[in-house]
């Protein structure tokens, strides 16, 4: 994984330096605070173009409309380009991030952690109680390397002894129907080589049963056998049962005869290697410190921690992370569209009561376009207002008039490109009076003022409403706050 993240890095770079130095006058132009990652776009470019996936791009109608709706008066179809360019970059830099996270921490891990680990332990202090961590060990035959076995095994690190105390529970007989439940799959107790079955509950009765094994090496709380590591024959131990019923109990013994199970060669040497460790833990139990083996036959032994898989969890995080902000570019497209759309239908009353003056004034419709037109744009000039984007869609309709268009497909231009029903309904109504020659234009623009002006309290209503619904985050955020402020002081309280 170090290589792989090592060559991706480079050949990131390789690759941008020789594509940059092309491209520099392609970058004019660009507004760098809004595309702040200009520097990866020829870079960018260059892989759309040679893989094709440009011109499938930049055939998705719905992204081309939203975008061509954003930017009115800008290169149309550079500003879509810009937009692909920039999301391919968020994706390629996040990806070379991550590789350069994860190629630094498997550097940190190369210079800081020494895979060989130190044989001597640390036992912990008497109350602390015992650890148990895995090691990675290899046993190599000093008279043959290429005989050598790897694996790793779990330390049993007990804490430090210093008394001999210990406590043994008398036990008291249990009845034959246990004797025979317990040996579950094995044919009796004197051929036991598969785990028992610790019953917990007599059955048609509130009788519950305790299982202790004599040897818990051998067998466990819950009836499993353990003798793969078994250095006799057999094994005769001891299974006790408690039967409790409610204030009284009792014990019964039952005598059992453990078998060896059968193991291969690397078994064995795990066994032997068990057993070392154990020896030493024993023979050791009172000092503070104990040595691993680094020795076994013919085996040399050295030991290393488990390798970490944290760089391979970072690559795949940044790719994750890649598409995630991909998906955001979109979803940040769609926000953008729909703030358009609200701050139109907030413009729309001012429009048309603009209209109704100036047509009321005897001026044209296509004079009023162009005295409403021109008014915004000398406002603009002066930096007195910002940009509206209905304004933007009227001097694109002025310059069409312009060119020559005909009034009445510049009007319905418009309304197409707007793509809201009100401006729809409000072009359709300039082209009908121009086909038509509607006299009642005054009065028709006079009830969709009025009409227009309920629709604008609607949807500052409705967008009050979507502002209070993104404060419930917060407000709930506040609340859990509140609540651990007042609950935690609280239970502490109780407890002193």
């Amino acid at each position: 994984m170090l290589y792989a993240n090592i060559i991706i890095i480079i050949l990131f770079f390789i690759f941008f330096i020789k594509v940059n130095g092309n491209s520099k006058d392609w970058l004019i132009g660009i507004d760098k605070k809004k595309h702040s990652l200009y520097f990866l776009y020829p870079m960018t470019r260059f892989i759309l173009e040679k893989t094709g996936l440009q011109k499938s791009l930049i055939k998705k109608d719905d992204i081309n409309e939203k975008i061509r709706a954003l930017h009115i008066s800008d290169n149309q179809e550079r500003q879509v380009k810009l937009y692909w360019y920039q999301k391919t970059s968020l994706l390629i830099l996040c990806v070379l991030l991550f590789s350069g996270f994860s190629l630094i921490h498997q550097v940190q891990e190369k210079v800081n952690n020494i895979s060989v680990f130190e044989t001597q332990l640390t036992r912990p202090e008497d109350g602390q109680g015992d650890e148990v961590f895995k090691l990675e060990f290899r046993m190599e035959n000093e008279n043959n390397r290429e005989d050598y076995y790897e694996d790793e095994i779990l330390i049993q690190n007990n804490e430090r002894i210093y008394t001999d105390s210990q406590l043994k529970d008398i036990l008291n007989k249990a009845i034959p129907y246990l004797e025979l439940e317990m040996l579950g799959e094995n044919k009796d107790a004197k051929h036991v080589d598969k785990n028992l079955n610790f019953i917990s509950l007599i059955p048609e009765t509130s009788i519950t049963v305790e299982w202790i094994p004599e040897e818990y090496l051998l067998i466990t709380s819950d009836g499993k056998i353990n003798n793969r590591n078994m250095d006799s024959e057999k094994e005769e131990t001891l299974v006790t049962a408690i039967l409790k019923y409610h204030d009284k109990k009792v014990e019964h013994t039952m005598p059992i005869t453990i078998l060896p199970a059968k193991l291969n060669d690397n078994e064995e040497l795990y066994k032997d290697l068990e057993k070392s460790l154990n020896v030493r833990a024993e023979t050791n139990s009172t000092s503070t410190k104990w040595t691993l083996p680094d020795q076994l036959g013919e085996y040399s032994i050295t030991w290393e921690r488990p390798k970490s898989n944290s760089s391979i969890t970072l690559l795949i995080l940044g790719l994750f992370a890649a598409v995630l902000l991909w998906l955001y570019k979109d979803k940040e497209l769609k926000d953008q569209m729909k703030q358009r759309n609200n701050q139109m239908l907030i413009d729309y009353p001012e429009i048309i009561n603009k209209f109704n003056l100036l047509i009321n004034a005897g001026m044209t419709i296509k004079q009023a376009w162009t005295k409403i037109s021109e008014d915004y744009k000398h406002t603009v000039d002066k930096k007195k207002g910002k940009t509206r984007y209905v304004y933007e869609e009227m001097l694109l309709t002025v310059h069409e008039l312009k060119l020559g268009i005909p009034e009445a497909n510049a009007y319905e231009q418009f309304g197409k490109r707007v793509g809201l029903l009100p401006f729809m309904k409000f072009s359709s109504m300039l082209v009908q009076n121009l086909k038509k020659g509607n006299k009642d234009l005054v009065n028709i623009l006079g009830r969709e003022a009025m009409e227009a002006f309920q629709e604008r309290k609607e949807t500052a209503k409705r967008l009050g409403e979507e502002a209070s619904t993104k404060l419930l985050g917060p407000m709930l955020i506040m609340l859990i706050i509140v609540l651990i402020i007042i609950i935690v002081p609280a239970f502490i309280s109780f407890n002193i």
